[in-house]
């Protein structure tokens, strides 16, 4: 039901005695809160001037993003953004603010070095505010085009013990305090080009105070080249960054792993490998996500995967070549394969070959494969593809940087392939 149905039943029941009643003021706080979580934030606070009930539900509205929608009212004319004018509104906002907040978005806006005080010393000021409140979202973002841009989270954050979802983008996250005692209720974390002082140790035990946590991404965050992650209730673990070791305690439901690293060491090659064979070995992972590739062939089985996602493959690389045909031969049971290619200008073309044999993916009905460009190592996989899932209904593709006969030419080309299954059929993307 949307909330205009639900203002129709409300003006048509008993509770409206005459005609003449206030139905604007009179509306249900589950309305007006839904309205006001829908509307840019500086369209609600207009909306408090409808009547004094409208006032009152804006200054205890449940829901606050300062948002980028937000800071584009305070453009100057040379197109920045006024610091000064924007932070004293979130500042007057939060100060005059006399209910419970559900969820806060709080962007640091712009990027200026010159402004690193002044953005710890208002973050101090609103996170404590948010302490004493005690929302259950918080995503708190720094606008940092460089490292030495980050902001200091202020311990205050660790206040806020009855957080649910937790997002920090561009902080220097410091240790906790010494009685923090950990977020009992957090059930999200995402941590996104974080800078951990404490390195190791910190991030261990912060995601161990974390007994609820659900879900958990890092990304690309320095000071976490060795991961410890001890979270019992763990289900999604998505990690995108430069580590040399990864090791996963205690997480028997974890179903969900997504996997990048930005290294291209020999050494990291290994460590990714180990980290993919003890996924298969300790898991029963129902969706994996591998980003690049890998320049050496695993021998692993991952029997319970349902959707295998391979992204960022530089296919014409014979060696990750032979790695994608390996992780399709690792879960013979998918029914969802999605393949991402990056094409390389100076890449060279190697002879692409592969033996079935008696395999095959009787389970797998859904292709996505995007980023075509003709190559032969991409129709030599696909041909696989095709070859090996005989009961596969539908293979999307989508093509890059092909003008209208390159694409048409690799469309021909696919419609030639053999396919295994007779109710095959392609189906190209649009933009």
């Amino acid at each position: 039901m949307t909330s205009f149905e639900f203002l129709g039943q409300m003006a048509s029941s008993e509770s409206v005695e005459t005609n003449n009643d206030d139905l604007i003021s009179n509306m249900p706080a589950i309305v007006t809160d839904r309205i006001l979580k829908h509307l840019p934030l500086a369209i609600a606070a207009k909306m408090s001037i409808l009547s004094t009930t409208w006032r009152r539900t804006w200054l205890s509205c449940h829901y606050l993003a300062f948002d980028g929608a937000f800071w584009n009212g305070f453009c100057k004319l040379d197109k920045s953004v006024d610091w000064q004018k924007g932070s004293g509104i979130i500042s007057n906002v939060l100060c005059h603010h006399n209910g419970r907040i559900q969820s806060i978005l709080l962007e640091l806006r712009p990027d200026n070095a010159d402004l690193l005080v002044d953005k710890n010393a208002s973050l101090s000021q609103w996170l404590s505010l948010l302490s004493r409140i005690c929302p259950r979202k918080i995503v708190l973002i720094n606008w940092a085009g460089k490292w030495s841009h980050l902001v200091i989270m202020p311990s205050y954050i660790f206040h806020c013990t009855e957080l649910m979802k937790l997002k920090l983008q561009c902080f220097v996250l410091n240790a906790p305090p010494f009685d923090f005692k950990g977020f009992p209720r957090l059930k999200r974390l995402e941590l996104l080009f974080m800078k951990f002082n404490n390195g190791i140790d910190m991030i261990w035990s912060f995601i161990a105070k974390c007994p609820c946590l659900v879900f958990l991404r890092l990304e690309n965050c320095l000071g976490m080249d060795i991961l410890d992650i001890d979270a019992p209730s763990l289900e999604k673990l998505i990690i995108r960054g430069t580590f040399d070791s990864l090791r996963l305690k205690k997480i028997p439901r974890l179903i969900d792993v997504s996997l990048c690293s930005t290294k291209s060491e020999m050494s990291d090659t290994e460590t990714t490998v180990a980290t993919i064979n003890s996924l298969a070995s300790s898991y029963e992972l129902q969706c994996l996500t591998i980003e690049g590739g890998i320049n050496k062939p695993l021998s692993v089985a991952f029997n319970h995967l349902v959707k295998l996602c391979l992204s960022d493959l530089s296919i014409t690389d014979a060696d990750v070549f032979c790695f994608t045909l390996g992780m399709l031969q690792s879960c013979p049971f998918i029914k969802d394969l999605e393949i991402s290619i990056i094409s390389a200008d100076d890449a060279v073309e190697h002879k692409y070959e592969y033996y079935i044999n008696d395999y095959k993916l009787g389970r797998l009905h859904k292709v996505k494969i995007t980023g075509i460009t003709g190559s032969n190592a991409e129709l030599k996989l696909i041909e696989y593809v095709l070859a090996t899932s005989v009961v596969l209904e539908k293979l999307f593709f989508k093509c890059e940087k092909l003008d209208v006969f390159s694409e048409l030419k690799v469309l021909r080309q696919l419609i030639r392939l053999p396919r295994a299954s007779t109710k095959a059929q392609f189906v190209c993307l649009g933009e």
